[in-house]
């Protein structure tokens, strides 16, 4: 269960991806709480950035940990980490929207240990002949990202059921985009 601050955490960072540019007046009505609430828990609007990132990074360890992409079949890690990442293509945008988090160095070492772990997962795919060997593993890292967090848009946008996400993102990436039944 989600303490407290967890669950503003979770607020504030739908609040966020909803209007990056929100006061944080409208970042607290939004999270259901006061702005002297939101003061006292973040200080400042950077202060806030960071933390709410670093809770997404949090996010995205036990999502890692989870897959179970650091041993077992890779495939079987494949589809767990699919199924982990999706719910996280919020914190990609928030990267994207927010660039100055990427010059936080504890938040930028998070990134990169996330990063090369999954590069790792890949690496190892490649290794045991499940990924294509040609394509370097951390091309295959921000291709996972990029269509994660595609996906998102495209549900949130709703081009797309929530249920089909994760098939979506399988079937593109393991299965790319040619009919092969038509040349």
């Amino acid at each position: 269960m989600d303490s407290g601050r967890e669950k503003l955490h979770r607020a504030v960072a739908d609040a966020l991806t909803d209007n990056r540019g929100a006061s944080m007046g409208e970042l607290a009505a939004s999270a259901g709480v006061s702005r002297a609430t939101l003061h006292r828990v973040y200080g400042n609007r950077d202060d806030l950035n960071v933390e709410v990132y670093g809770w997404l990074l949090d996010q995205g360890d036990a999502a890692l940990d989870s897959a179970g992409i650091d041993s077992g079949p890779v495939l079987d890690g494949f589809d767990s980490l699919i199924e982990e990442s999706y719910p996280l293509a919020q914190s990609y945008w928030l990267l994207i929207a927010t660039p100055s988090l990427e010059k936080v160095p504890a938040l930028l070492a998070r990134i990169e240990a996330q990063d090369k772990r999954i590069d790792q997962f890949f690496k190892r795919g490649q290794e045991e002949g499940v990924f294509r060997p040609d394509l370097p593993p951390r091309w295959l890292v921000y291709t996972l990202g990029a269509q994660v967090m595609s996906t998102w848009y495209l549900v949130k946008d709703g081009y797309a059921a929530e249920r089909d996400a994760t098939s979506l993102i399988r079937r593109v990436l393991l299965e790319g985009v040619l009919d092969r039944g038509r040349g």
